[in-house]
């Protein structure tokens, strides 16, 4: 999806979200946004290029060579809600990957002030390592268009 940002078109991740999340966001509360990890989000936020790219490191031995994964090439997220007369469209500076773990969830506290998981942390702290969940992160930088929020 194409949005207009500084004069120009760009293109953005479309994605749905509830209006009290976008009011979040637009009233300054909330300066992130997660998905937990699904097939869905990472054919969405993973440069497949650049895995196959460090795959190629790693098989010659050049692990130090290889670059996140990431996509780094969409700046902006246009929220909406099926059937409601809303949209929210922000720039964002970083995609990471977060785990609702102790650690995981400190460092979100620490660098963004979030604590939309911090309730559900004792329920995961019981779950052996290979079933932490996973969730992507995005942080929004910078409002660009909303229409029919108040």
């Amino acid at each position: 999806m194409k949005i207009n940002y500084n004069g120009q078109e760009i293109e953005a991740y479309s994605l749905i979200m509830t209006k009290e999340n976008a009011l979040d966001i637009l009233n300054g509360k909330k300066s992130i946004e997660t998905r937990m990890l699904s097939a869905k989000y990472e054919k969405m936020f993973t440069d497949f290029a650049q895995v196959d790219e460090n795959e190629k490191f790693r098989k010659a031995g050049r692990e130090q060579e290889c670059q996140p994964i990431l996509r780094t090439d969409i700046e902006a997220i246009h929220f909406y809600s099926t059937g409601a007369p809303w949209t929210l469209d922000v720039a964002i500076d970083e995609i990471g990957i977060g785990e609702i773990t102790e650690e995981g969830i400190k460092f979100m506290h620490d660098e963004f002030d979030f604590h939309d998981f911090d309730e559900q942390l004792e329920d995961f702290k019981k779950n052996p390592p290979e079933e932490v969940p996973l969730f992507y992160y995005l942080h929004i930088c910078e409002i660009i268009h909303h229409d029919g929020l108040k």
